[in-house]
């Protein structure tokens, strides 16, 4: 009888550890798909970094190293990033997961900053998503108002970087969706934009299989570069002097 208690106490205990575990585990994969906007450094001039998994840092083992904290060391103690981005997110609104639905989006336009840099598109090429027309359409759209509610912020778009996935399932982002719509949307879009910025990172990363550890997300690496490429260009094309205008 005796024994019997301790295998049942055994049992109750093992079965208590499972269940700690799996919750712990259902709320961190929560917190990954609904996370808080992240913010790094505490410079006055703030920029806004709207994008998906790219962007928030998914399949790195430290978010400190996302190409949005990175950017501050490399454009100096005047700057802050605020991490916008959210896991498996599409630009469509007919996508499996929209991006602008979402209470980070919310948040997005609510709030104000000195610097936007926008990406998205990567799952919006997977095949289940995939629209050329109306990914055109909505990207101006949403362009567009993000020119006449943020008036005072300097805006720049990123193409995403390549996709390194040979022969992608329908649920997979697309290489050839990518090159051949997402792309040159984009960058049709900055000719008739001339006052945003364009930042390439799919010509950055077309030879650098070795940036990406699963063919989609950039590993540590690549991320550096990444924030190396868009500190260059932002150090070429803003003025600080625009600081006065939307930090009062």
């Amino acid at each position: 009888m005796k024994n019997k208690r301790i295998i049942i106490t055994i049992i109750i205990f093992f079965i208590s550890i499972i269940m700690v575990l799996s919750t712990i585990d259902r709320i961190a994969y929560h917190n990954m798909l609904y996370p808080k906007a992240k913010i790094t450094g505490d410079g006055d001039i703030k920029i806004a970094c709207v994008g998906d998994s790219i962007t928030y840092g998914y399949g790195l083992s430290n978010r400190n190293d996302t190409w949005v904290s990175l950017l501050v060391n490399e454009l100096g103690n005047k700057y802050q990033t605020i991490n916008y981005g959210l896991i498996s997110r599409t630009l469509l609104s007919s996508g499996n997961d929209p991006y602008m639905g979402e209470d980070l989006a919310k948040e997005f336009w609510n709030n104000r900053e000195n610097i936007i840099i926008f990406m998205l598109g990567t799952n919006d090429s997977k095949n289940i998503n995939w629209d050329y027309d109306k990914f055109n359409k909505e990207y101006r759209e949403i362009l567009d108002r993000m020119i006449k509610e943020k008036s005072n912020s300097k805006i720049y778009i990123m193409i995403p970087p390549q996709v390194f996935i040979d022969n992608p399932i329908m649920t997979e982002p697309n290489k050839y969706n990518l090159e051949n719509g997402v792309v040159p949307i984009i960058r049709e879009i900055k000719e008739n934009y001339k006052d945003i910025e364009l930042i390439d990172l799919y010509s950055l990363t077309l030879n650098h299989k070795e940036w990406f550890n699963d063919g989609i997300h950039p590993n540590k690496n690549g991320n550096i570069e990444i924030a190396n490429e868009i500190s260059r260009v932002i150090k070429e094309t803003y003025n600080e002097e625009n600081i006065k205008r939307v930090s009062k």
